[in-house]
């Protein structure tokens, strides 16, 4: 199983590498509702508000792409972040965070795409998934400890590790042409000439399949987000510390750590448009169970379900984006592909929270499920156009005929 990994471009590995090394120390955003409305004395509303400011600075990071090397920016306003105490100054700083880090993601994925087959791409988003949440089951546990003792660790914590990442981006990784990469599936007609701003915006905007399941995805993106806006908010009404919300919620990244590349590896074998409406069944059951949640467990329980729809879902993804793409266009398609999430946290950002504040977690958590049987359907009705492309034999095979 190994074997399939470690065959993998260097490249994947090395950005896989500093992947890992950001989001062990991604601090900031998980504790970020609970130090506005609790440790600032701001409320829930505006906590959720800022979290909205954030999606919208990452809706903007997702558009305008750019240079990996631009992430280094991130730790500068962290720093500041910290010392902010004004309210329009702190949302005016999530939402520069938000447009610095996210800068680096859709050019990330489309590198991936380009340097592998359609038969590797699931394993590579994979193997990205794990070193991403390799990091997600460090830093709520360690942010958790470092809140506990003070607020502003986090901020510098985070800070440190960002411009390491981008360190490591800037020395090892360099622009790969998808046309100089043997085994692509570059079509001809697309892959020897750039393509104006214009001439993708027509030609995405008549993809239906892909709007489609940039939709869902939406709608998947929506419900995924209260693990980190409104979840840690309805467990401190419990009476569940901080501490506590980030001991449970690493259970998802340390399942994911464990679990990713067997079940990607096994799950390979199946039409992938049927994995990905089935991971939105069961990412909603998980969710939709918080609706009952009153003790530690209970929530542990819930965060389990969720993340085996997680895992399920989350390497076919950006693999499925970058079959759709024309290759020339990969980044643009995993640029429009990352506004699903940010646009996530924009459209709920502030929604969310008065759903919470005014009708209780009842509520939220229940719409929470409605929500992932409609991303679930809408999935299912593109099953034919994002359905598994036909793999190529294994080189053994392939020279034996």
């Amino acid at each position: 199983m190994l074997q399939q990994y470690l065959k993998l471009p260097r490249p994947v590995h090395i950005l896989c590498l500093g992947m890992f090394i950001n989001r062990a120390g991604s601090f900031i955003v998980p504790f970020l509702s609970i130090y506005i409305s609790e440790r600032l004395g701001f409320g829930v509303t505006f906590a959720t508000m800022t979290i909205g400011a954030f999606g919208i600075g990452s809706m903007c990071g997702s558009l305008v792409g750019g240079h990996l090397a631009d992430h280094i920016g991130g730790a500068s306003v962290m720093i500041i972040m910290s010392q902010l105490s004004s309210r329009w100054a702190i949302m005016a700083a999530a939402f520069s965070l938000a447009l610095i880090a996210d800068v680096y993601r859709p050019a990330a994925s489309a590198m991936i795409a380009d340097l592998t087959t359609p038969h590797e791409r699931s394993l590579a988003f994979g193997l990205m998934y794990v070193a991403i949440n390799l990091g997600f089951a460090i830093a709520p546990v360690v942010g958790g400890f470092l809140a506990s003792r003070s607020f502003q660790l986090l901020f510098w914590g985070d800070a440190l590790t960002c411009a390491l990442y981008g360190l490591i981006i800037t020395k090892y990784i360099r622009e790969t042409l998808p046309v100089s990469a043997p085994g692509l599936d570059a079509p001809d007609d697309d892959s020897t000439e750039q393509v104006s701003i214009a001439a993708a915006v027509r030609h995405i905007l008549h993809d239906r399949p892909f709007i489609t399941f940039c939709l869902a995805s939406l709608l998947f993106a929506i419900v995924f987000m209260q693990s980190m806006s409104t979840l840690p908010l309805h467990m401190a009404r419990l009476g569940i510390s901080a501490r506590d919300y980030g001991l449970i919620i690493a259970a998802n990244g340390a399942m994911i750590t464990i679990l990713q590349l067997p079940l990607t590896t096994q799950l390979n074998r199946f039409n992938r448009a049927h994995v990905v409406t089935v991971a939105a069944l069961v990412t909603g059951v998980g969710f939709g169970l918080m609706t009952f949640a009153t003790l530690r467990w209970h929530f542990l329980a819930a965060v389990v379900i969720w993340t085996l729809g997680e895992i399920m879902q989350s390497p076919y993804m950006q693999a499925i984006v970058g079959d759709l793409a024309p290759v020339r266009m990969r980044a643009r398609y995993m640029g429009v592909f990352t506004l699903m999430f940010a646009l996530s946290s924009l459209s709920w950002g502030r929604l969310e929270g008065q759903v919470l504040a005014r009708f209780g977690g009842t509520t939220l958590w229940t719409s929470a499920f409605v929500i992932s049987l409609i991303g679930a359907a809408t999935y299912w009705s593109i099953r034919r156009e994002i359905g598994n492309r036909p793999a190529p034999p294994p080189e053994g095979e392939a020279a034996a005929k």
